[in-house]
């Protein structure tokens, strides 16, 4: 196993993002508890309401991450630009969420920044991580899988979009609609395990001695 350089901040990162791990799933299980219990019932919408809860935290949760992760991005002009859109991005995506619980904001304008905020973070996953895969020092299979969480969402949207909106028949239009809908939820099912690894990275907790093996940096 490969010993990566420690920075400041890393293991106060890791922190937050076994946290945003575990709010993504809590978000990840009641989207899912709503779309299969509740829509079909027309309501009350208790999951939904969880859903935009856990999606405020976990908006916040994730800033400090992706500031750390960027930090070993090799500089380039567009480098800083996306950070700093990507942490506006999510400081709009946990405060719209947010007012949707507290009912100062309506459904439909919540929906268009939290997608907005979505959609901008798949773009940090997928360039930030494309240039990561090149650098020596992060784990070539976070980058991976980061690169795919990109890809995924920013793939799935606006193939489902298509579907909605071709004329044709409608087993093609739902055919369509799938493809997007699949390749969206496996990067949005995909999305907290890259915060937990990414916690598992930052936190360094894994040694590499001289023999070859592993063990446990001591407390």
């Amino acid at each position: 196993m490969k010993q990566f350089t420690e920075m400041p901040g890393d293991r106060t990162a890791s922190a937050f993002a076994y946290s945003a791990a575990a709010v993504g799933v809590a978000g990840v299980l009641t989207l899912g508890a709503m779309y299969a219990v509740e829509v079909p019932k027309g309501g009350p919408f208790v999951f939904g309401a969880i859903n935009d809860a856990t999606g405020a935290v976990f908006n916040v949760l994730v800033i400090p991450v992706i500031l750390q992760v960027h930090k070993r991005l090799p500089q380039a002009p567009w480098t800083e630009p996306l950070k700093w859109v990507t942490v506006a991005a999510c400081a709009a995506g946990a405060t719209s969420s947010a007012l949707l619980v507290l009912k100062v904001l309506g459904f439909e304008p919540s929906t268009a920044i939290s997608v907005a905020a979505i959609v901008i973070q798949g773009v940090w996953f997928l360039v930030a991580h494309n240039r990561l895969l090149h650098v020596e020092d992060f784990p070539n299979g976070l980058a991976k899988l980061g690169r795919f969480i990109g890809g995924a969402l920013l793939t799935g949207l606006p193939v489902a979009g298509l579907g909605f909106l071709i004329p044709g028949p409608e087993w093609l239009r739902y055919a369509v609609m799938g493809a997007g809908f699949v390749a969206g939820a496996s990067s949005w099912a995909a999305w907290p395990y890259w915060y937990f690894k990414a916690g598992r990275f930052l936190s360094h907790k894994a040694a590499v001695h001289p023999a070859g093996d592993v063990r446990p940096e001591p407390a």
